[in-house]
């Protein structure tokens, strides 16, 4: 045995042992640092992912709230609807009631008109009967005269 060879061959292991040692002291430094930033990534991305469901979270209530105030609208178009029917059923019986009012209008119209025309016309009349009587009058006045006259001569 040779024990130079030995101690040689312990040092070159001792020296390949250290050298291996540092190689791993380096590969772990570098992975406590990729940890370390690993770590700072991870507490970055949970702080995103609270903010993202705190997002999603008040997402869902304001499509919750936009739901609800979809159905208030859809009740109040439907009672709009009702209620235009309701209007226009109202407004049909209007114009109907118009037509008539118009009708009865028109009647009232041409009475008034045959109403003119027959005071016009009882006016005319009262007007000749007027000068006829002013006629009779002066005929009977001379009448008389003539009666008169006559008894007069005969007594």
């Amino acid at each position: 045995m040779d024990i130079e060879g030995t101690m040689q061959f312990i040092l070159d292991q001792q020296a390949q042992f250290s050298n291996d040692v540092a190689r791993i002291n380096s590969v772990l430094q570098r992975t406590s640092e990729i940890q370390e930033r690993t770590n700072e990534d991870l507490a970055t991305l949970a702080e995103r992912q609270n903010k993202s469901e705190q997002i999603i979270q008040d997402v869902r209530e304001t499509n919750l709230d936009v739901a609800n105030a979809q159905e208030r609208t859809n009740e109040i178009l439907a009672t709009l609807a009702e209620r235009q029917v309701a209007t226009d059923e109202i407004l049909a019986t209007h114009a109907e009631r118009q037509v008539a009012t118009d009708e009865i209008l028109a009647t009232h119209a041409e009475r008034q008109v045959a109403i003119e025309e027959a005071r016009l016309a009882t006016e005319e009349a009262i007007r000749r009967l007027a000068e006829r009587q002013a006629t009779t009058e002066e005929n009977l006045n001379v009448l008389l005269l003539t009666v008169e006259r006559h008894i007069a001569n005969h007594n």
